[in-house]
């Protein structure tokens, strides 16, 4: 996947990149490069479309290059993994209210996202925008792979519950999500829905 626009984005974040191709476990079937260059892509479409200031663009793509960098060591807390392993890359480039509004960002990726500005908004729905788009069975079959590796599922029923559950819960936060992505999400929801009646499970929708 070709990162746009990338002339915009400052060198700590085509290193951190770099880190991230170099060092992802394989087994990351879903959060893996394509994905973060995937979000960032998406938070560089907000930032035109929001017509976001250019240092308040510099954070949020800097922010979308970390937010999962911590999956190099854990998907456990990888937020708060991500935080800490960039600092070196942040400090003494940074100002220390400009560091903070990065980890505000990369906190506001976590589920159940709970984002506070406008700019937690768009890196919350970048990282879910998948969930509203045409290629949704593709990106989720990668998940499912990564999340058997893992054992946080165990058969394709308990995933597909799992994927109700997760949908019916989520909310995009901005108003150009809600208007582009709403609309497919909810016809995968009832999609999903139809295929636990189709296969007779006996879990409570």
């Amino acid at each position: 996947m070709v990162l746009f626009n990338k002339k915009a984005y400052p060198e700590i974040c085509l290193k951190i990149l770099k880190d991230l191709e170099d060092n992802l476990p394989q087994h990351l079937t879903y959060h893996s490069l394509c994905h973060t260059i995937d979000v960032a892509n998406v938070c560089n479409n907000y930032i035109e479309h929001f017509k976001i200031d250019k240092e308040m663009a510099r954070l949020i793509r800097i922010a979308a290059v970390s937010h999962d960098y911590g999956y190099i060591v854990s998907p456990i807390n990888h937020e708060e993994r991500s935080i800490i392993a960039i600092k070196p890359y942040l400090k003494g480039q940074l100002t220390t209210g400009e560091i903070t509004i990065i980890n505000g960002l990369i906190r506001a990726t976590k589920v159940p996202q709970q984002p506070k500005t406008i700019y937690e908004e768009i890196i919350a729905d970048a990282d879910l925008d998948y969930l509203g788009r045409e290629d949704y069975d593709v990106l989720s079959a990668k998940l499912y792979q990564e999340f058997k590796y893992h054992d946080f599922v165990s058969d394709d029923k308990e995933w597909l519950l799992l994927q109700v559950n997760f949908l019916e819960k989520h909310q995009y936060h901005t108003e150009y999500a809600r208007e582009h992505r709403e609309k497919l999400k909810a016809k995968k929801l009832n999609e999903l829905k139809a295929n636990l009646i189709d296969k007779n499970t006996k879990f409570k929708l």
